[in-house]
C-alpha cells in the first residue's frame, strides 16, 4: 500500500443536499461486557486470584491453580457444591500488589475437623526470609464452615508481594474461600464502575459472546458467598459468578444504560431463558420501576464451528420458535436479536449451508434485529500502511452492511441490523499460544481512528443499524485495563466520550473534496449531527502526515472546537491522545486526528 499525499491540502465541506437527513440511534454507543477468564477478575476489588479454588488442583501439589503449597482439592465439599481446599501445608500467592497506608480486609470461609485451628496470615516481601511485612491469626474452631475476617494495615508499596496463610494445631484446615479487599470497599471495584459510566454508554451486552454457551445465569444471583466457580471450556479458563446479573442490572439501572442479555443457547433450555427474563422484570418492580426495553439476543456464533453450539440455519431457526415466545411472554418490553450471518461455518463433514436467508424468511412476528460481528485488522509492517488498512477495512464493513440491507429489503422487511461485536484485532490471542498476553490488544493511533471511522459510519447508515457494541469494556481487547486495583484507561476512553453527545439525533449527509487515501476512500470523514438547538460536526484525519486545511459549513464560522490528537508511535512518543481546544479562527486538523465542532 502507498498513501496518496496532497501538499498544502484544503478541503471543504458542505452538506449534501441530494439527501435527506435521518435519524441516529443512541444505541451505536453500546459495549460488550463478557464474563470470560480476566474480565470479571477486572470488575471486583479482590487482590487475590482464584480466591474460590477452582480446579484442576495441581497433580503434585494438590492445591488449585494460581496458589503455591500442599494440599488436597476436594470436589463438592464447598459450601456452593464445587470445590474445597484442603490445607496441609502453607499456602501462598506471589506478586500480590499492595499499597502504604491501605487497610486491607481478610474474608475466609473456613471450616476445622478433628481439632480446631490457629491460621496464621502474612504479607511479605518476596525475600523468603525477611519478616513479614504485616501478619494476623485467626481461631478456625467451627467443623462446619463459618465466615473470619481480619484487617490488616499495609506499610509499603510492594508489586511483588506474597499472600500466605500457614495452621497450627492438631486440627485439619478446609478452606471455601479467601478474599482480600480494601476495607469497605466491597465486592465490585467503585472506580471501574464509574469510569464505565464516564463513557455515556447506551446499551451494555451481558453476559457476552462465546462464553454464553456454557453461561448459567442462576449461579450470578443470591448471596456471593455461595456463588460457584466453574471451569469454561470455550475459553479454556473460569468462569466466575461475583459479577452476576444483579450487578449488572444495577448498574444499567443506575445509569440510565439499556440492558442487553444474550441466552444460554448451548448449555441450558427455553425454560432457563423465560426463567431469567423474567426474573429481570421482577428485579426492576422489586424497585419501583417499570421494565425497561431489553434487548435479547438468542445465542451468539452458533453459525460458527468453534461454537459448541455450532448448528445449521434450520436448526437456528427451530432455536428462535423455541425461546423467543417464552422470552417475549416473559418481558414483554423486549426486542428480539437474531444471529444475521449469511452462512453456517464448514465443518470437516459438511460444507458451510445458508443462514441469514432462513432467519429472513422464516421468523416475521419473532424478530426485531439482526446481528453480525466484525473484526478486522491484517498486519503491516509499518504505521501508515497499517493506517490504510484500518480506513480499509471500514469500507469492507460498509460494504457487508450494505449486502445485508439489500438481503433485507429484497424480502420486504423492516428488520434493523445491531452489530453485537466489533473491534480492530492484530495482537490478542487466547490460551498456549500468548499465555502471558492476556487477551491484551495495544491501543495505538490505528485503533483509535478506526473506532472513530467506524462509529461516524455507522451513523451514515443510522437508517439501518440501530444497536452496535465494541468488544470490549475491560481486560481483552478493552477500552479499560484493571488488576490488582489499578486502573489503566486507554486512548479509546478518551475516543467515546468524544462521541458520547453525538446520537441521538438527525445525521445529515456531507460532502467533502478531500483526496483518496486508498481505495475509494477519503483522507478526511465527516459527519454532522442537529438536534433542536445545536449543530455537531465531527472530522477526522485519517492521514499520517497531512495537515488539512478545512472550509466549514458557514454555520460553524467563528466558534471554537476540540480536538483528539494520536501521535504516529514513528515520532517516538509514548502519548497516544492529546485533547486541545481549538481556537475560533483555526480550521487545521492535524495527521490522525479528530476535531468536533459544537454549534449552539
Amino acid at each position: 500500500m502507498q498513501t496518496k499525499k496532497c501538499c498544502d491540502c484544503k478541503v471543504e465541506i458542505r452538506i449534501d443536499d441530494s439527501l435527506k437527513p435521518h435519524g441516529v440511534s443512541r444505541y451505536l454507543l453500546g459495549h460488550n461486557l463478557e464474563m470470560f477468564k480476566g474480565a470479571v477478575e477486572g470488575l471486583l476489588t479482590d487482590r487475590l486470584e482464584n480466591p474460590k479454588f477452582a480446579g484442576p488442583a495441581h497433580p503434585t501439589s494438590g492445591v488449585a491453580d494460581q496458589w503455591l503449597g500442599t494440599g488436597a482439592l476436594i470436589p463438592g465439599l464447598g459450601m456452593s457444591g464445587d470445590n474445597a481446599q484442603r490445607v496441609d501445608g502453607p499456602l501462598s500467592q506471589h506478586g500480590r500488589g499492595i499499597r502504604k497506608g491501605e487497610m486491607l480486609e481478610l474474608e475466609i470461609w473456613a471450616k476445622a475437623t478433628h481439632s480446631p485451628v490457629e491460621a496464621t496470615i502474612a504479607i511479605r516481601g518476596a525475600a523468603k526470609r525477611r519478616p513479614p511485612y504485616v501478619s494476623g491469626t485467626l481461631a478456625i474452631d467451627t467443623a462446619f464452615y463459618s465466615k473470619y475476617t481480619l484487617e490488616l494495615d499495609i506499610p509499603v508499596d510492594d508489586d511483588s508481594a506474597v499472600f500466605s496463610i500457614s495452621t497450627s494445631g492438631p486440627g485439619t484446615l478446609f478452606l471455601d474461600q479467601i478474599h482480600l479487599r480494601p476495607s469497605g470497599a466491597g465486592i465490585t471495584d467503585a472506580k471501574v464502575l464509574d469510569a464505565f459510566a464516564s463513557l455515556n454508554i447506551s446499551s451494555l451486552r451481558f453476559p457476552g459472546g462465546c462464553v454464553t454457551t456454557v453461561y448459567r445465569w442462576k449461579n450470578g444471583v443470591g448471596p456471593h458467598h455461595l456463588r460457584p466457580v466453574h471451569l469454561d471450556p470455550q475459553f479454556h479458563g473460569r468462569i466466575s459468578y461475583d459479577f452476576g446479573t444483579d450487578e449488572y442490572l444495577d448498574f444499567c439501572l443506575s445509569n440510565a444504560i439499556t440492558p442487553q442479555i444474550v441466552v444460554n443457547l448451548g448449555s441450558q433450555t427455553e425454560t432457563d431463558a423465560a426463567e431469567w427474563a423474567n426474573y429481570c422484570r421482577e428485579f426492576f418492580l422489586s424497585r419501583d420501576v417499570e421494565p425497561p426495553m431489553i434487548f435479547f439476543q438468542i445465542g451468539n456464533e452458533q453459525f460458527a464451528a468453534h461454537s459448541s453450539a455450532h448448528m445449521t440455519g434450520e436448526m437456528y431457526v427451530a432455536a428462535l420458535n423455541r425461546y423467543v415466545p417464552p422470552i417475549k411472554e416473559a418481558y414483554p418490553n423486549s426486542k428480539i436479536i437474531a444471529i444475521g450471518y449469511p452462512y453456517s461455518g464448514a465443518t470437516s463433514l459438511r460444507e458451510k449451508t445458508p443462514w441469514r436467508e432462513l432467519v429472513l424468511d422464516e421468523t416475521h412476528g419473532l424478530v426485531d434485529m439482526i446481528s453480525n460481528h466484525y473484526y478486522k485488522g491484517q498486519w503491516f509492517d509499518t504505521f501508515e500502511e497499517q493506517q490504510m488498512n484500518a480506513v480499509d477495512s471500514i469500507k469492507k464493513i460498509r460494504d457487508d452492511f450494505q449486502r445485508m440491507i439489500t438481503d433485507i429489503k429484497q424480502r420486504g422487511r423492516n428488520t434493523k441490523i445491531a452489530v453485537t461485536e466489533w473491534n480492530y484485532w492484530l495482537y490478542a490471542d487466547f490460551g498456549e499460544s500468548a499465555p502471558d498476553q492476556n487477551f491484551h490488544e495495544p491501543m495505538d493511533a490505528n485503533h483509535c481512528l478506526f473506532v472513530a471511522g467506524m462509529l461516524q459510519m455507522m451513523a451514515e447508515l443510522g437508517e439501518w443499524v440501530e444497536v452496535s457494541n465494541f468488544y470490549h469494556l475491560i481486560n481483552g481487547l478493552s477500552v479499560f485495563n484493571s488488576f490488582a486495583g489499578n486502573l489503566i484507561e486507554t486512548p479509546l476512553a478518551a475516543i467515546f466520550r468524544f462521541y458520547s453527545e453525538a446520537f441521538l439525533g438527525e445525521y445529515y449527509p456531507l460532502l467533502n473534496d478531500s483526496p483518496l487515501f486508498v481505495g475509494e476512500e477519503r483522507m478526511v470523514s465527516a459527519m454532522m449531527i442537529k438536534r433542536p438547538g445545536e449543530s455537531i460536526l465531527f472530522i477526522i484525519n485519517f492521514s499520517t502526515n497531512e495537515n488539512v486545511e478545512l472550509n466549514l459549513p458557514d454555520e460553524f464560522s467563528g466558534i471554537e472546537g476540540d480536538s483528539l490528537v494520536f501521535e504516529n508511535p514513528a515520532k517516538g512518543k509514548e502519548v497516544f491522545a492529546e485533547h486541545s481546544r481549538i481556537p475560533h479562527d483555526a480550521r487545521i486538523a492535524p495527521p490522525c486526528s479528530i476535531l468536533k465542532f459544537h454549534k449552539h
